[in-house]
Parts: C-alpha cells; structure tokens; sequence
C-alpha cells in the first residue's frame, strides 16, 4: 500500500511521510531494507503510545522481498511535561492558599454571607483537588523521535508467562463442610481438628466455633499447637486435608531478545550502524533535566514486516522500554576498513520490556 492510498483513507494530520531532513532520525541496516514498501516511511502523529503502536501493527507491511523489524522510539514532551509539572505546583499553592473570612458581627445577613463564602470555600477547594488531581494522573504526552529498520533476525521467541501460587483452602474447605452440614461430630471434635493450627487461629477470632475457652485458645494456637497438631498426627495417622489449589497471581511481564550481525558493505553502511547503535543507547537511556529531576528513557514501537506482519498470524509487540543494548565490535577478528577505520563487523543485540501485562482482548487483538 503506498502513502498515498493510506492518507486517502485516514483522517487529516493522523499520519505523516518520513523525508530526509525532517528532523526526525532515521537508520537502516542493510541499505536496501523496507526499499519495496512505504510503511517504514510513515509515522503517526499520536501523542499516545499504545495508539501508535495500534496504528502501526494494522498497518504492518505483508508484501516486502526482505522482511524487516521497525523500531520507532516515543519521547516525552519535554514542553507539556513543563507545564504539567507547573500546574501541579500551582494546585498545591492553590490548596494550601485558601482561606476562610467571616464577619465580626453576628446578624442574619453576616451569617448567610458567612454561609456563602464557605460554600465557595468548600467548592473552589474540591475544584482543586479535582484540578489537581487529573494533572497527577493523567499520562504524560509523547512526541515520535525517529526510526530504525533492520532485517528480520532469527529466533523470534515470544514467552507468556503466568504467575501462580501454590495454595491451600484448609479451614474454607472445613468451613463449607460444616456449612452444609455434611461433616459429622467426629468428623469436626476430633483430636487432628481441635489441634489444626490454623483452625485454632480462627478460632481464637470467632468465638463459639470450638466449644474451648478463648484463653485456651490463645495458648494452643501459637507454637504448643503446633507440637499438639504433630502428636495428633502420630497417634492416629490422620491430618487435616489441606485442599490444595493453585492460585492465580498475575501476569508476569515480558521480554523480546533480539540479534542482529552487523557487517556493512560500504561506507554509509557503516555511518548507518554507528547511528542506530548511537540511537538505541541514548533513546534507552533517562535524561537528566536538573539536579534532582530525570526524565524517563524513550517508549520503543517494535513491528514486524514482511514475514511478521499482522495478517500473516506472526505475534505483534505493545509498547516497550529498551532494557538492555549490547554491542560487540570485531567479534571474531580484529579487521577494519581502510577507508574510515570502521569495524568490519558488528554484533548488536537490544532486549526490550514491556510496559504493562496484557489480557486476553490484547491477544485477540494481536499481542
């Protein structure tokens, strides 16, 4: 699909061409990546990142000789950061500032005055808060920086890890059983039950539960119920079923390892991988406004192309954080050219993370 067909069905100002001297960074590796197809020449005018990467990903390219990864790094504004940073110090002095008055005199008049003037009071505070409140919540506006193409490495490896723990429902189970009544007097006054310490403990905080004085309670359900427990549990063999279970935790957050050999072929080659390594570390790293503020590092947009694009099934990427960038020149021998002195290869590898878990929409959504 070419740009222009994509400006014909988009929304005015919703997507730009990328051009030379745009004032945006641009690097590829090798040169000829993403030369059959204009998606890597386009970028979208969102100051949202999960909205950019959305766009992107349903407008991944399918129809490219040489399938290639698309890196667009999303910065923070630094200008509207300002000013949020300025009006939340300004909602603080508003909050602090506001002040009652009352009149000294104690008439009819003076005391619906009164009234009124802490009606405003109580509604020029919430309006505040309320002020206040939204400019610390709401997400910081990001401005696209530039891109990185590079061919598709191998070894693609996407892992959705789920956190569980192990578990056990003892006392609900217990609890359910003598709710419907289908445990019997042996089965609850028994010398492996009134020993549990985890019945005693609940025991000792609900009262009437166990026909045992709450004192008693108290001492048994420390450390001499547990012993008690284990000489019940020699001397009939029996323990309370524990009614193991797994229990959901979360979603563990994920990481995307990606290599790439670097081995350029000419001169500009070598410009263009000293400028991508350049813009994968600064854009990974916080930048320092002052002596006691930084700025969080850049959001990274990974997409695939070619091989990787959306309707061929290939799992897309959400918005990201660089977590690591590793660069080893010359890895197998000390060579370089004669003509800049540029290293004959080089080994790159960047490990993103990121930013939030997903869900099962995102999944059908694509991630």
């Amino acid at each position: 699909m070419s740009v222009d067909a994509i400006l014909k069905d988009t929304p005015p100002g919703k997507i730009r061409s990328n051009y030379r001297g745009d004032g945006f960074e641009h690097w590829k590796y090798p040169e000829t990546v993403g030369n059959d197809t204009m998606m890597d020449d386009i970028n979208f005018n969102s100051h949202q990142s999960s909205e950019y990467a959305v766009e992107r990903m349903n407008l991944s390219s399918g129809m490219t000789s040489e399938p290639f990864m698309l890196f667009e790094f999303m910065k923070i504004d630094e200008k509207q950061s300002l000013i949020k940073h300025k009006s939340q110090r300004s909602g603080l002095e508003d909050l602090s500032g506001i002040k009652f008055k009352f009149g000294k005199e104690r008439t009819t008049e003076s005391a619906e005055a009164n009234l009124k003037a802490l009606e405003d009071a109580v509604g020029s505070f919430a309006d505040n808060i309320r002020e206040f409140t939204k400019n610390l919540v709401s997400t910081a506006k990001r401005d696209y920086t530039g891109s990185i193409a590079l061919y598709l490495p191998k070894d693609i490896a996407i892992n959705d890890t789920m956190g569980y723990n192990e578990d056990t429902r003892k006392l609900g189970g217990l609890l359910e059983s003598w709710s419907n009544e289908t445990l019997t007097a042996d089965d609850m006054f028994n010398a492996t039950t009134l020993t549990d310490p985890t019945v005693l403990a609940l025991a000792a905080q609900v009262g009437g539960i166990l026909p045992i004085p709450a004192p008693v309670l108290a001492v048994i359900g420390g450390s001499i119920g547990t012993v008690a427990s284990l000489e019940a549990q020699r001397a009939t063999g029996k323990v309370l079923n524990p009614n193991e279970l797994l229990r959901y935790q979360n979603t563990a957050l994920r990481s995307f390892s990606f290599s790439w050999t670097i081995l350029p072929d000419s001169e500009n080659e070598s410009k263009q991988a000293a400028g991508l390594i350049k813009f994968f570390r600064k854009s990974a790293h916080a930048n320092k406004t002052s002596a006691t503020m930084i700025t969080v590092p850049d959001h990274v947009i990974a997409s695939f192309h070619g091989g990787g694009a959306k309707n061929v099934g290939m799992i897309q990427l959400p918005p990201c954080y660089i977590e690591a960038v590793n660069v080893t020149y010359n890895p197998n021998n000390s060579s370089f050219f004669k003509q800049n002195n540029a290293p004959v290869e080089i080994s790159l590898s960047v490990t993103l993370k990121e930013i939030i878990p997903i869900y099962a929409h995102d999944v059908e959504a694509g991630y």
